[in-house]
C-alpha cells in the first residue's frame, strides 16, 4: 500500500518539469491539471490546450484500460508498476509505453500521478548510439583511405604539368592536359569524401525563413503531382546556425524525397520544440526538431542501417554523399539526424540544439 505524500507544488513542479519521463497529474474528476514539458510532448498537446482535458480525452485508444488503472490507484490507494500498453494519440500517433500510478495528496485532496514512458526510447537510443559508432568508424575509414589517395595526386600533376614543355610534342601536350584533368577529378572526390572542412559560421536566425527559401528553391525542380505541407511551430525562438549549411541538409533531404515520388504524393515539413531530446552519452537537452517527411515507397531495408555512410545510394547515378555530408553538417552544429522509414511513409529528424 501506498502511503500518501502531502508536497509543496511549486517544489514539485520544478523537479517534474525537468524529468524525461513523461509525468501527468490528474484530480478525482479524471481531468488533467498537471503534465510536465515531457508528456506536453508524448500527447502531441501544448500546454495551454492539455489543462483541464478529462482523461478519455488524451488518446483515441489504449490496450489497456488506463481509466480503471487509475481508478485503483485513487480510490484504494493501489500502486500500479510498469504496465505496458499500446495507445493512440489524438493526433493518430502510434507508441507503446510502460505506465505506473499512484496516489498522492495535497490539501487532502487526493490526485493519481501517471509516469509514461515510451518504451522504445531505450531501443532508438540504443540505435542511435550504433549508429554513431558505424559513422565514426566509417569516417576513419574514409578519411584514411582519401588521404592515401591524396598524396600522390600532387606528384602526377607536377609530372603532366612538366611534360606540357615539351612544346612541340602536340600528343604529349593532349596526354598531359588529360592527366590533369582527370587529377583535378580526383582531387575533387576525395575533397567531397572527406566531407565539409569549413567550421560552421553561426547566427541567430529565424528557421522558418531559412526553410521558406529552401522550398522556394526545391519548388523549381518539383514534381506538379507533388505537394509540400508545411506545419510549423511559430513559437518557436531565434535558433543559433549557419543558416547556410542547414538549408543544404534540407534541400538535400527535400529532393531525396522528390525523386522517391515518381508519381507523386505528399512532402511534409514540421517545426517542432524538443524538450528533452537524448542523445548517446548526452543529457537531454531542448532542442529544434525539423522534420521532413513523404508517403513514398520508403527506404529499402537493406539500405536503412548504412543510409548516412558514403558512397551508398540505391540511384543509378547518385554519388552516395548527400546524406553523408548533411550528417556531417549537422554533427558541426552539435545536432543530430536520424531516420525512420517504412512502406508507404519516410521520414528525417534533424535535431538542432538551443543555444542558452
Amino acid at each position: 500500500m501506498l502511503s500518501e505524500t502531502h508536497f509543496n507544488s511549486e517544489l514539485l513542479d520544478s523537479i517534474w518539469k525537468n524529468l524525461s519521463t513523461a509525468v501527468i497529474l490528474l484530480d478525482r474528476d479524471f481531468k488533467l491539471v498537471y503534465a510536465n514539458d515531457s508528456a506536453s510532448e508524448l500527447l502531441g498537446l501544448g500546454p495551454k490546450r492539455i489543462i483541464n482535458q478529462p482523461f478519455d480525452n488524451l488518446f483515441n485508444y489504449h490496450s489497456i484500460d488506463l481509466k480503471r488503472i487509475a481508478q485503483y490507484s485513487l480510490f484504494d490507494g493501489v500502486d500500479c508498476h510498469q504496465h505496458r500498453a499500446d495507445v493512440v494519440f489524438v493526433d493518430s500517433r502510434h507508441a507503446k509505453l510502460t505506465i505506473s500510478t499512484r496516489r498522492i495528496s495535497n490539501n487532502d485532496d487526493n490526485y493519481i500521478l501517471f509516469e509514461c514512458r515510451q518504451m522504445d526510447d531505450e531501443i532508438r537510443h540504443d540505435q542511435a548510439s550504433n549508429q554513431m559508432h558505424q559513422y565514426q568508424a566509417a569516417r576513419n575509414l574514409i578519411r584514411g583511405l582519401a588521404h592515401e589517395i591524396k598524396n600522390p595526386l600532387g606528384g602526377i600533376r607536377g609530372a603532366a604539368q612538366l611534360l606540357q614543355y615539351e612544346v612541340d610534342q602536340q600528343e604529349r601536350d593532349q596526354c598531359a592536359e588529360l592527366i590533369i584533368e582527370q587529377a583535378d577529378r580526383l582531387r575533387e572526390l576525395v575533397d567531397r569524401l572527406l566531407g565539409p572542412n569549413q567550421l560552421p559560421h553561426k547566427s541567430y536566425g529565424n528557421i522558418h525563413q531559412a526553410l521558406e527559401s529552401v522550398i522556394k528553391l526545391s519548388m523549381l525542380d518539383n514534381n506538379a503531382n507533388i505537394t509540400l505541407v508545411k506545419d510549423y511551430d511559430p513559437s518557436i525562438p531565434s535558433v543559433y546556425i549557419d543558416q547556410g549549411k542547414i538549408q543544404q541538409v534540407v534541400l538535400n533531404i527535400i529532393r531525396n524525397a522528390q525523386q522517391a515520388l515518381v508519381d507523386g504524393g505528399e512532402i511534409r515539413i514540421k517545426t517542432r520544440i524538443n524538450h528533452q531530446h537524448r542523445r548517446p552519452g548526452k543529457a537531454p537537452k531542448k532542442t529544434l526538431l525539423i522534420q521532413i517527411s513523404d508517403n513514398g515507397p520508403g527506404i529499402d531495408k537493406s539500405l536503412r542501417e548504412t543510409l548516412f555512410y558514403p558512397m551508398i545510394t540505391n540511384k543509378e547515378n547518385g554519388s552516395g554523399l548527400g546524406l553523408s555530408i548533411a550528417q556531417t553538417l549537422v554533427d558541426q552544429h552539435d545536432g543530430h539526424i536520424d531516420c525512420d522509414s517504412w512502406p508507404g511513409h519516410t521520414e528525417f529528424n534533424i535535431y538542432l540544439p538551443f543555444t542558452d
